[in-house]
């Protein structure tokens, strides 16, 4: 069990949850997330509001730095042990004012070093300094302060996100998340941004099963990442299961045939391939050497016009047969 250390001259609790870091001080970082709106003399947190804030601090912590590695948000079974590792986060302070919760994180590298002291991100970034907190912080950042093609997130990771905007909806004005990389500024999600995160989610096109053909001109030594090239120049990046840069050497500069799932920005723009599977291309697989479209999904509703000639309008209160009105009282008469 974790405990609470009396209060020190700056006004702050300390907590660590469960034993003491196992991870050294330079290899993590210090991060806070603020409940904006709170108590100012007194660190009064409702538990259910503490422990959502964290959960979903957790939630989205393993689910964008799975996303970035490994292309999907969720996948089924038991997590990965990097994964837990790198999202071994530890409560460290509360702060009275707008309860502002300190919180370390490992850096990527030094959860698993074999598997991230080496590796890149995109445009040559270091994924390994970063932690999973500075992941879920850069996708919240581009959700509520970018344009949607620049998020990168599935529907998955999207849900986190509109979660973690409302747990400021209990009382507080919002969250703030700091100390992010790259960032001098905190990210603040409102209540007000879920209902935005929400429509970029149902926005995002749904993977979808596509074969895209191009000639391979980029092998990661480190990441499962490759490019093709189309024939119009058009780079289609691709995300390699069961990744061997040995065996792909013999394809280098060849054209190739990549089936797999087609992941869309939420502005239906390609995202990547997550590519199943991979070989020589054959002439008869130039049908596929396009950028693959996403599918737009049907409206659950068709809103129709509506006026005096049309919908419920048009037969609401007139008699549908061809009968005059005097037609129709004699018939009546006739009745009685």
């Amino acid at each position: 069990m974790g405990k609470l250390t009396s209060p020190n001259p700056r006004g702050i609790l300390g907590f660590r949850a469960g034993k003491p870091s196992k991870h050294p001080r330079n290899a993590v970082k210090e991060h806070t997330l603020t409940l904006m709106g709170g108590t100012a003399e007194e660190v009064r947190v409702p538990a259910s509001v503490l422990q959502e804030a964290l959960a979903v601090l957790i939630d989205g912590a393993r689910a964008a730095t799975r996303f970035a590695v490994e292309g999907e948000s969720t996948r089924k079974g038991t997590r990965p042990a990097w994964l837990e590792a790198a999202c071994a986060i530890e409560v460290t302070a509360l702060t009275a004012g707008s309860a502002v919760v300190g919180v370390e994180a490992p850096t990527l590298e030094d959860a698993d070093p074999a598997r991230f002291a080496s590796e890149l991100f995109e445009e040559g970034v270091a994924l390994g300094r970063a932690t999973a907190v500075d992941l879920f912080g850069q996708v919240l950042a581009s959700v509520v302060e970018g344009e949607a093609d620049s998020v990168m997130a599935d529907r998955a990771l999207l849900d986190v996100c509109a979660r973690f905007a409302r747990v400021g909806g209990a009382g507080f004005a919002g969250v703030r998340l700091g100390g992010l990389r790259d960032r001098d500024t905190p990210v603040e999600v409102t209540a007000v941004h879920a209902e935005q995160i929400e429509r970029l989610r149902d926005e995002t096109p749904t993977p979808q099963a596509v074969r895209v053909a191009g000639t391979l001109d980029t092998i990661s030594a480190s990441r499962a990442d490759i490019t093709l090239t189309l024939r119009d120049g058009t780079k289609v990046p691709v995300l390699l299961e069961g990744h061997d840069p040995d065996a792909l050497k013999v394809l280098f500069n060849e054209r190739v045939l990549v089936s797999g799932m087609a992941q869309y920005r939420p502005s239906g723009r390609l995202l990547r391939v997550l590519g199943e599977s991979i070989g020589r291309a054959r002439a008869e697989d130039a049908i596929f050497e396009v950028l693959p479209r996403a599918v737009a999904p049907l409206p659950v509703v068709l809103e129709q016009r509506q006026d005096e000639e049309t919908g419920v309008s048009a037969f609401f209160g007139t008699w549908p047969g061809e009968e005059s009105d005097g037609d129709l009282l004699d018939a009546l008469q006739s009745m009685k």
